[in-house]
């Protein structure tokens, strides 16, 4: 069997913030339309034009291997069929009989599927149940998922798998070729990935957008064959191109939509990040599409406050990678380490391979890993000692996600020195051994505002308490040691509560000097 030869296009994007808006098209089932346009299938297919050449010498000619079978074409069929023009020949050389000779089993099966899809969603837009809807909804996926699975059953033969993804890349190529002539008001194809494109139009408005838009999806539609179709998916206005299926952009999909942030492979879509990374990236983009720049500042400075403050979360530090299996003894991998310490405590507390493992990096000696930090959140919940590496999140993922974006404009951020930590007042840079420096341990006005955020602390603790009754059968308040040592670690509560546990504020009112 012959080896595959073909791969789907995927055009280097040009890496830059667009403010412009830019046009995003794509092909409605780009390959099980390409199998239906061309009759590509297992049962149409006669062989390579190379073996095909071979005819006109019958000593030389053999048979034909397709997949596992080896068979012959008759001669005189295959001069009827091409003098009849019955034939079509692939971008790789690969010959097939078109409809009107035989119609192929895959184009049946996904016209019967395609069409099938159709009704649901027209189905879907009569009902007025929404329970009904969500039903419907799932089932037109479903449809939408075995029709496009279809081409990857294909690949047992590369010979039918390589035609229709060497047709899909042609049909997109040639797309790209018709924007770039066209008559489209300059507009200029930016990206492209498999079966979309992104086109940039420069000095427009939204509804300009959306009006070349659809010329450029009837036009391209109208180029290509039934039912090859290049709809007009949404339009960005503010977009930032980082790599290959990187990007994110203001999305409108229609012109009187208030817009939302749309994003592939960036931090804010991707699982194995911590919620904290994708918080402040997805509120830098939307300020940055904005060009709120001033804005954009003052709220990277309240979340640098914030962090500093310990009144965030613990939930939003938390990573929660796969664990894969199969490490080598050396392998520094935070997963690993906490799947062997369940392991330790419990043999039959095995980690099972696709799991997600949550864990945290705290602070640690000076000159320490980042693998020798990991902990798990019930090391952490348990252990008031501990504190969240902050200097870690902030420059290894906040600033290392926001870079990737700002890079590529005319502006640069720069992570000052965190303040003290043995100062409580966060606006003071002086060390001291205390919780307060020699200046503000003397400073009433420092100690009163202690004071406050020690009855809010106080408050917020009496509240957690009385919320807590839902998590247990009797009515009675919980005590403190009994939330201590609850293990719901993903419940809002109880990350809350040990975060304010490591604030220490009655510790940092009654060392102050004038307590």
């Amino acid at each position: 069997m012959s080896s595959p030869e073909q791969l789907q296009l995927i055009l280097e994007p040009q890496s830059k913030v667009y403010f412009d808006p830019i046009i995003v098209l794509d092909f409605q089932s780009l390959y099980p339309s390409m199998v239906i346009a061309y009759n590509y299938c297992y049962s149409t297919i006669l062989g390579k034009l190379a073996y095909l050449n071979d005819m006109k010498n019958p000593e030389n000619y053999e048979e034909i291997v397709l997949g596992a079978m080896k068979y012959q074409v008759n001669k005189d069929d295959l001069v009827n069929q091409v003098a009849y023009k019955n034939i079509h020949v692939s971008p790789l050389a690969s010959v097939f009989v078109k409809k009107s000779t035989r119609e192929g089993v895959l184009p049946l099966l996904l016209r019967e599927i395609l069409a099938c899809r159709i009704m649901v969603k027209n189905a879907m837009k009569r009902t007025t149940s929404k329970k009904r809807k969500r039903i419907l909804d799932a089932r037109q996926l479903a449809l939408k998922l075995v029709a496009n699975v279809s081409y990857g059953y294909t690949a047992a033969n590369w010979s039918v798998a390589d035609a229709i993804l060497g047709k899909g890349r042609e049909t997109l190529e040639r797309a790209i070729e018709m924007v770039q002539k066209g008559d489209y008001s300059g507009a200029e194809v930016i990206y492209g990935d498999t079966d979309s494109l992104f086109v940039l139009v420069k000095n427009a408005n939204l509804e300009k957008a959306f009006e070349i838009g659809r010329k450029i999806a009837e036009d391209v539609t109208n180029s290509n064959p039934d039912p090859v179709v290049l709809k007009l998916e949404k339009v960005y206005l503010g977009c930032v191109l980082e790599t290959k299926k990187r990007y994110a952009g203001w999305m409108f999909e229609h012109e009187k939509d208030q817009g939302k942030l749309d994003a592939k492979g960036i931090e804010t879509v991707r699982r194995d990040t911590c919620p904290i990374v994708a918080d402040v990236l997805e509120k830098s983009l939307e300020l940055i599409f904005a060009q709120k720049w001033q804005e954009f500042g003052k709220y990277l400075n309240r979340i640098v406050d914030l962090m500093n403050s310990g009144n965030m979360r613990i939930g939003k530090f938390v990573f929660c990678k796969e664990y894969r299996g199969g490490y080598s003894n050396k392998a520094m991998v935070p997963q690993k380490k906490i799947a062997e310490k369940r392991v330790e405590k419990c043999r039959f507390n095995a980690v099972l391979s696709g799991e997600r493992i949550p864990y945290v990096i705290v602070d640690g000696p000076p000159g320490s890993t980042v693998y020798s930090c990991v902990r798990s959140l019930r090391e952490f919940a348990t252990n008031p000692k501990l504190r969240i590496n902050l200097q870690y999140y902030l420059q290894s993922h906040i600033l290392a996600a926001l870079r990737r974006v700002t890079d590529l404009l005319p502006t640069e951020i720069k992570l000052l020195p965190l303040a003290s930590k043995q100062c409580f007042n966060l606006d003071c840079t002086r060390i001291g051994q205390t919780p307060w420096c020699i200046k503000c341990d003397k400073n009433g006005d420092e100690l009163v505002g202690a004071m406050v955020q020690l009855s809010r602390h106080q408050k917020a603790r009496a509240k957690i308490r009385r919320t807590c009754q839902s998590c247990q059968s009797c009515s009675s308040n919980l005590a403190e040691k009994q939330i201590e040592e609850c293990a719901n670690f993903s419940c809002l509560l109880k990350q809350t509560w040990s975060m304010m546990n490591r604030a220490e504020m009655e510790k940092v009112v009654e060392n102050h000097k004038l307590y």
